[in-house]
């Protein structure tokens, strides 16, 4: 696969994510709902920052930093970076939305993502 057709794929992927996104935000009374709607919301909110975040990790690693990295290392440390970032960026989301995240939880939560990160 070229770098060419990864663009292409995840591009047109993460585009998809974000519509899917909006139609669920848009389509799910979330006061009437058993709890599918929640699961589709989280599902295609961490699709869509799963591509935006691998192809906004990709041009910082590759136009900024200019790391002398084959394509395909950069392409799959990118693509961790940016689950990661989904995965936290989810995470404090579900919390937010449960009401539990105080400045404790913050500054636990931050040294654990600082730890993971080292």
């Amino acid at each position: 696969m070229t770098l060419r057709q990864y663009f292409i794929i995840m591009g047109f992927g993460t585009i998809l994510g974000w519509v899917s996104w909006v139609f669920v935000l848009f389509n799910v009374d979330p006061f009437l709902d058993t709890g599918i709607g929640f699961l589709f919301f989280f599902l295609t909110l961490g699709f869509a920052l799963i591509g935006t975040s691998s192809i906004a990790v990709f041009v910082w690693y590759h136009q900024i930093t200019r790391i002398a990295m084959p394509t395909f290392r950069l392409v799959q440390k990118s693509f961790t970076l940016g689950t990661m970032v989904t995965v936290v960026s989810m995470s404090w989301l579900f919390l937010q939305g449960k009401g539990v995240i105080t400045l404790w939880n913050t500054i636990i939560f931050i040294a654990i993502l600082l730890f993971l990160l080292l």
